[in-house]
This record gives C-alpha cells, structure tokens and sequence, in this order.
C-alpha cells in the first residue's frame, strides 16, 4: 500500500497545533459587546487555518481563512475589529456549514 495522500509530513500537524494554540490564546479575553466573537477554528492545510467569528451586530457567522505562519499583531488586531469583518467586499459564499461567509485573508 502506498502512504496516504492526505497525511500531513511528520511534525507539520504538531507545528499547526502550535500555532492554532497560541492564535486561541490571543483571542480569549473577556468578551465585549462590540467585539467579534472568536467562536472555534480548525486546521485547513500545512500552514492554513480556518477562524470562525460570530458578529456581535449581525446574526452571522464567519470563517476567515489565514496562513498560521503570518498570524502577527496586525492582522490578530484586524480580526477584532467588527468593522473589518463587516467588509462586504471580502466576503465569499460559504459551502461550509459552520459559518454564514468566508474572508480569503491568506495574503494579509
């Protein structure tokens, strides 16, 4: 049998698993009424991750898609902005069904 093609290459899971921790734990604050509510988030590919938000003013969910490897302060300050989600021009119809709409900021 040949390897499995959906394997990931021995440690880019644990170094993902990483990255998504510490995302996470920039995101758990007290919540505020105003901000974007950091819902959950999942492992996409070898360096991408899906971030789900629900909007505090909108009765929607989004998943905002970045690459783990350039998750710096100014993109984590972006995200907990509501006027930045609220960006129609970034959104895309969503297949997942975890969230309303999807934001590509994978070349933030």
């Amino acid at each position: 049998m040949g390897q499995d093609v959906n394997s990931p290459e021995p440690g880019t899971e644990q170094a993902a698993t990483g990255r998504l921790l510490d995302l996470v734990r920039s995101f758990v604050t007290t919540h505020v009424a105003w901000k974007p509510l950091f819902i959950g988030a999942v492992i996409t590919g070898e360096d991408r991750i899906r971030l789900y938000f629900r909007s505090p003013e909108r009765d929607r969910t989004y998943g905002v898609d970045v690459l783990s490897s350039h998750t710096g302060p100014g993109l984590l300050g972006a995200l907990a902005s509501p006027a930045f989600l609220a960006n129609e021009h970034l959104h895309q119809p969503s297949d997942d069904p975890h969230c309303d709409v999807t934001v590509d900021l994978t070349d933030y």
